[in-house]
């Protein structure tokens, strides 16, 4: 009856017990999203030179660059205190117990409005933290054609801006997953 199926599967069906995954995706979600809020915002082989290239008077160069979240903060505090506030409710709500059976249908529904919403918020970061990045490579571009810098330097954002909109997606699958494993019940009736 449970061949091909893993151990704890089995396990699992025979007991009745609905299947725990989406706590597993929506928690690597959330650590997903941790790690790239930590991460710095970009880089650049010319970065040695902005401390010196913010310095001059009225310069649009950054001095240097910042970690994503700060980066997220700067550009929109209210868009990254509410990013910052669905992935603590995500990770909270994956490691309330019993952590070995699925979440209650209500938090499976929150826990797949906040990975929208994180989701959201990551992508909107991301672009923007893009455009950034051009507008910079543009100003070395500039600087480099007035004699400024040896040379133009491109720019790139770093791996933790799409690590936001990982963690969003892991987050609502993993929501969506605890979903179909409680969908006998009623997400009201807790």
């Amino acid at each position: 009856m449970y061949r091909g199926c893993s151990f704890a599967y089995a396990a699992c069906a025979r007991k009745g017990r609905p299947r725990h995954y989406g706590r597993i995706t929506t928690a690597v979600g959330s650590v997903l999203a941790l790690i790239g809020l930590l991460l710095t915002s970009a880089s650049s082989a010319g970065a040695d030179l902005l401390p010196t290239l913010s310095a001059i008077p009225d310069s649009p160069f950054p001095d240097g660059f910042d970690r994503v979240f700060t980066a997220l903060w700067d550009e929109s505090a209210a868009g990254a205190g509410i990013f910052v506030i669905a992935l603590v409710a995500v990770f909270g709500l994956s490691m309330v117990p019993n952590i070995k059976d699925a979440m209650s249908r209500m938090n499976a529904l929150i826990v797949t409005v906040l990975g929208v919403v994180m989701l959201a918020i990551g992508a909107i970061a991301t672009f923007g933290a893009q455009d950034d990045a051009d507008t910079l490579e543009a100003g070395f571009a500039q600087a480099a054609a007035g004699g400024l810098i040896p040379e133009a330097f491109t720019v790139s954002i770093s791996f933790g801006w799409y690590l936001l909109v990982a963690g969003g997606v892991l987050a609502a699958i993993g929501g969506v997953l605890q979903l179909i494993a409680r969908s006998d019940e009623n997400a009201l009736s807790d």
